[in-house]
């Protein structure tokens, strides 16, 4: 029953609804853990040093070959899956050797980070106090551990996909949640701030836990293996360069934020990072879900040359990506400062720390569809074994934040950088669709514009209702407590949810089935039970 579970192989549409299921799940305790340090330690110095600290070992994570290697090594993998059949030994001595390989260099690149860590310090937060600086450069010295775990995990995650089982995958994130909420609550208390990079470290090994034994399920043995001429491991590397180094701009974009709020005041890190952090809880559940699931699949279509499947496919889902978030963007605004209170309003987070994360939140909400459509577009050029073209448009993006943020700041102050945030996204979204678009000779546009259309004159009719409902329950309920707060944000989502689902069933967009068809089963189901 459990090896079952470690190795059944999901259907796309299986493997979507396990991902989302087990992405909201660690996203609520993504929440809780926000919470958590919100309420311990407010928007100050500690909060301002972890954020800061974090972004090294993930630059390191990023820039080495663990980083970067599930976008490659699944369609290499997933063909030399398919091309020896039953025998796979062949595929496991490709892991291996990327094993053997990757941990040897993680290693050294994070003892030499570590040595150099002052140093590192001052690069990412050169507007820290000396305290501040002195937390940094020790929280770091500690998260090092983590990309080392993350690393091997990455690697398991990439052949549970592979595989599609994707069940061990999908919890990982959540006890890695678990980590840092151990670290903020148990582990503080005992060992002073430094608790908190305790947890991040132990997060980061119960993520590569519980995916190692889905990967020896399905037959993986570790062996000293190492065969740098393997035509398999230099056309990866091939394909590894280019998305090591999108990767590499994207953290490099973050550091760069991490840089200029860092000059902005005490709070100002960590108010930036905590409206990032509540602008991805819709990225998870259903940018990266989707594009997860269905990455493997269009790996497979283009192996086998089938080019329209690969474009139905993309289209589909991106439709489907597209259903969710246009309406997610309308709640999130209508809802922004009880989002903000819910979550991070207790203890040490006051009222001017409250006010500017509900100002970021709000800018970065208008780049959310960009946010949630980038990994399935980044996804289909990995199937195209192209990795290429998103290193471009990052790199393009980045210079766009930069820019955007640079001009707004001075008017704006940290808001700007959310707004910069939204900007650069949204212009990586567009470049990847025109190049998709010649690359795969033509999307069908009619058919995408009429959806997109419909679905957003729905999720506008939506947000009136919202708004409406919001307004009514503020008369009804005591909006200056946690409960009442509750209560009148879950009511307005219900509301203005069922009004966006009739009014799109009324405009027959067909992602409707993928939310009627199920409550529909499961009611005959109940009918038939009693």
């Amino acid at each position: 029953m459990l090896r079952n579970l470690f190795t059944r192989k999901s259907s796309v549409l299986e493997a979507t609804a396990v991902l989302a299921t087990a992405y909201l799940v660690s996203q609520v305790f993504a929440l809780l853990r926000d919470r958590t340090l919100a309420a311990h330690f407010g928007a100050g110095k500690i909060t301002d040093a972890y954020f800061a600290a974090f972004k090294i070992p993930d630059l390191i994570f990023s820039l080495l070959i663990l980083g970067a290697l599930s976008s490659a090594f699944i369609p290499i993998f997933t063909e030399y899956l398919h091309k020896n059949g039953e025998d796979k030994a062949e595929a496991w001595k490709i892991v291996n050797s990327l094993i053997n390989i990757g941990v040897v260099l993680l290693a050294a690149a994070l003892l030499l980070a570590a040595v150099f860590a002052p140093m590192l310090a001052k690069v990412v937060a050169p507007g820290f106090d000396p305290e501040r600086q002195a937390m940094v450069i020790t929280m770091m010295r500690v998260m090092l551990l983590s990309p080392l775990f993350f690393g091997i995990s990455n690697l398991a995650g990439g052949i549970l996909n592979s595989f599609r089982n994707y069940l061990a995958y999908a919890i990982a994130p959540i006890l890695y949640n678990v980590g840092i909420i151990i670290g903020a609550i148990w582990l503080v208390p005992r060992f002073g701030y430094i608790g908190l990079a305790y947890g991040v470290v132990a997060g980061a090994f119960m993520h590569m836990a519980i995916q190692l034994p889905g990967v020896f399920a399905h037959g993986y043995r570790y062996q000293w293996h190492l065969n740098w001429h393997h035509p398999a491991l230099k056309r990866i590397a091939w394909l590894m360069a280019p998305r090591t180094l999108g990767l590499a701009v994207g953290q490099l974009n973050e550091v760069i934020n991490t840089v200029l709020a860092s000059g902005l005041g005490i709070g100002s890190v960590a108010v930036l990072n905590w409206a990032y952090a509540l602008q991805s809880v819709p990225l998870s559940v259903f940018g990266i879900a989707f594009a997860v699931a269905v990455f493997p699949v269009l790996a497979e279509k283009y192996t086998l040359n089938r080019i329209d499947d690969f474009k139905d496919n993309l289209v589909r889902v991106l439709r489907q990506i597209v259903f969710f978030i246009i309406p997610t963007m309308v709640l999130y605004w209508l809802l922004r400062a009880q989002i903000v209170r819910l979550v991070l309003g207790a203890g040490q987070f006051d009222w001017e720390a409250t006010r500017f994360t509900v100002s970021v939140l709000a800018f970065m909400t208008f780049g959310m569809i960009a946010a949630n459509v980038i990994p399935l577009l980044a996804r289909a050029f990995y199937a195209l074994q192209d990795t290429k073209t998103p290193l471009i448009t990052s790199a393009i993006a980045l210079v766009v934040n930069v820019a955007v943020a640079l001009w707004l700041i001075p008017r704006l102050h940290v808001v700007g950088l959310g707004a910069a945030l939204s900007v650069s996204a949204l212009v990586n979204m567009a470049v990847l669709l025109l190049v998709l678009n010649r690359k795969l000779e033509g999307l069908p546009w009619p058919a995408i514009w009429s959806a997109v259309i419909r679905m957003a004159f729905a999720a506008g009719v939506m947000g009136g209702v919202g708004y409406l409902m919001l307004r009514v329950m503020s008369w009804i309920v005591d909006t200056h407590r946690f409960w009442g707060l509750l209560v009148q944000a879950g009511v307005t989502v219900a509301v203005a949810a069922l009004a966006y689902l009739v009014l799109a069933k009324f405009l027959r967009v067909p992602e409707v089935a993928m939310i009627t068809d199920p409550v529909k089963t499961l009611w005959q189901k109940a009918r038939g039970v009693r």
